[in-house]
């Protein structure tokens, strides 16, 4: 019988699986490499196969892969402070802590320019012929807020960057 050390329950993996992958991420990875992917799928349980799967099982699969990793990014990012950014079909890079405000700034940006576009294609893409007088002078009252927006906020954030140096 054990007396229940510390020790014993340091032993113990954390759960779930991405508070564990999270802790040996830090105790492997330094600021400014990269996790590979094969690194991730293996710490965090993710297994492809290449027989035949229905859709909703593919769905599944991905569902699963999306929560551990997003579970874990967070669980690096709030409980370790290592900022992550996507290497695309590499893995992900731990941001180093001088350039985490305008890696932050720039993603930011970058996703409030591709909401804002995405949101202006679709006022701007209407069936003109199927909205009455009220439902157009509310489409165009929604496109002038969002190019006051888009010209107001994000080119006053893309003026004052925090740092041109941790832009990647």
């Amino acid at each position: 019988m054990s007396n229940g050390t510390s020790q014993d329950l340091d032993a113990l993996p954390l759960d779930p699986i991405w508070r564990q992958a999270a802790k040996e991420a830090v105790e492997e990875f330094a600021y400014g490499e990269v996790i590979p992917k094969e690194w991730i799928n293996d710490h965090l349980n993710i297994h492809f196969t290449d027989r035949p799967i229905t859709a909703a099982q593919h769905q599944a699969i991905a569902f699963d892969m999306l929560n551990k990793i997003d579970g874990w990014r967070d669980e690096l990012l709030r409980q370790h402070a290592r900022y992550l950014i996507n290497i695309r079909g590499v893995g992900y890079k731990i941001v180093e802590p001088p350039h985490q405000t305008a890696t932050a700034m720039t993603r930011l940006q970058k996703e409030l320019r591709r909401s804002i576009s995405q949101a202006m294609t679709a006022l701007v893409n209407i069936n003109d012929k199927a909205l009455t007088l009220e439902d157009a002078r509310e489409n165009a009252e929604a496109k002038a807020k969002i190019g006051a927006f888009a010209s107001l906020h994000v080119k006053q954030l893309e003026a004052n960057p925090a740092d041109s140096q941790g832009e990647e």
